[in-house]
């Protein structure tokens, strides 16, 4: 009888390997779950910050053409044109560690004194550039071409 009663007293200490490996399974499952659409998610708010440049560098042009009746010269890739710099917010950068925006100028191709005004943004992730050319709509068009897609939004 006294060898009944010290096993029903015995407390068990600590997690059997059955309930760590379940814990453990559980956790890797919700990690499979989550990581892709923490993902899609960054992808998306990138997204939104590239249409929120390209209307910020839209409308900056619009207000430089406003006060000169042209628009303001090309500039090079990550470098916004030093002419509409003062129509941009403080601190605005072309640069971004996700993409680059490039502001660019072309002549028409049906009349050469006319320009076609357009951003580009260039990205290492296609998959964000393929979003990008898929939904944005903001009264342009655009190219997309290889790891960049240009916005076109004056002249055509």
């Amino acid at each position: 009888m006294r060898g009944l009663t010290t096993r029903t007293r015995r407390r068990r200490r600590g997690f059997s390997l059955i309930e760590l490996m379940t814990v453990m399974a559980v956790i890797g499952l919700l990690a499979a779950l989550g990581i892709p659409r923490y993902r899609e998610m960054k992808r998306r708010a990138y997204y939104a910050n590239v249409v929120s440049d390209f209307n910020t560098v839209r409308i900056a042009a619009y207000n430089y053409f406003a006060e000169n009746a042209t628009y303001p010269p090309d500039g090079s890739p990550g470098v916004p044109p030093a002419s509409l710099v003062s129509y941009l917010p403080r601190n605005f950068a072309f640069t971004n560690a996700n993409y680059t925006l490039d502001y660019d100028v072309w002549p028409s191709p049906g009349n050469p004194t006319q320009l076609v005004i357009g951003i580009t943004v260039t990205s290492s992730d296609q998959t964000l550039v393929n979003m990008i050319a898929r939904n944005i709509q903001n009264g342009g068009i655009g190219i997309n071409v290889g790891s960049g897609y240009t916005y076109i939004f004056a002249g055509l």
